[in-house]
């Protein structure tokens, strides 16, 4: 009356059941990775397109006879809209409101922050929009050099060839191709290109310096954005005042 074992199933049997088993799952990872990217990289496009453009039509175009002039104003408009996604993010995040960084430091990067975006916006007065868009592929430059000088990084000589061959580039398309707004005079135009010029200098030492905070002090993203936009807004109300 003893009731019948079960026969063992043969070596591996068990093992190829459970790879089958399993590689509908990492497929399906993959696949939602994929997705994932896509819409991240799409939300990207399409809120800078938008942001591109609106951008363009308050600073470029006329409001009747008069023209929009107080770029601070929009910097401070931009951040306060900045300091509230940062605001309900940490909440849904569940990351601390408490400042991990020294506050001088916050300060540090909000002077340059405002510095570059005041510039940016600007030069939109003079300077036809694809060109700014253009010009900040010279970035990469800029970032180099404020690695060097402010976490001590070395690039390589490929690094270099490959910055100065995209900086060449941007070059010879701005010294040949036209560059002014279409409600700027040709030699206003030269102003927007040095205005360009302070934007990535300044944007360059905000990106560098971030870095450095975040490998420093182990910030989360959203608290970082939070106090750096709380800065960036103090200073261009100061400023607009």
């Amino acid at each position: 009356g003893r009731p019948k074992e079960e026969p063992d199933s043969p070596p591996g049997m068990a093992t190829d059941e459970m790879a089958k088993g399993e590689k509908p799952t990492v497929e399906e990872s993959q696949l939602q990775s994929a997705i994932r990217c896509v819409s991240l990289a799409s939300g990207i496009i399409l809120g800078l397109g938008v942001y591109g453009v609106l951008q363009e039509r308050i600073m470029s175009e006329p409001y009747g006879e008069e023209q929009f002039t107080t770029s601070v104003f929009l910097v401070f408009c931009n951040r306060v809209a900045a300091i509230v996604f940062a605001l309900a993010m940490v909440a849904v995040k569940g990351e601390s409101y408490k400042a991990s960084v020294p506050l001088w430091k916050y300060f540090a990067i909000s002077l340059s922050n405002v510095a570059a975006t005041w510039c940016q916006y600007e030069a939109l007065k003079y300077v036809a929009f694809p060109v700014q868009m253009l010009g900040k592929s010279f970035k990469m430059m800029p970032v180099m050099i404020w690695g060097i000088l402010i976490s001590g990084q070395k690039y390589k000589a490929m690094d270099w060839l490959i910055a100065a061959g995209v900086t060449g580039g941007v070059t010879a398309f701005l010294l040949t191709g036209e560059t002014k707004s279409k409600h700027s005079s040709k030699d206003s135009s030269v102003y927007g290109l040095l205005l360009l010029c302070c934007f990535l200098a300044c944007d360059g030492f905000t990106s560098t310096f971030q870095e450095k905070l975040f490998k420093e002090h182990k910030t989360s993203k959203y608290n970082q954005m939070l106090y750096v936009n709380s800065s960036s807004s103090v200073v261009s109300f100061v400023t607009l005042i």
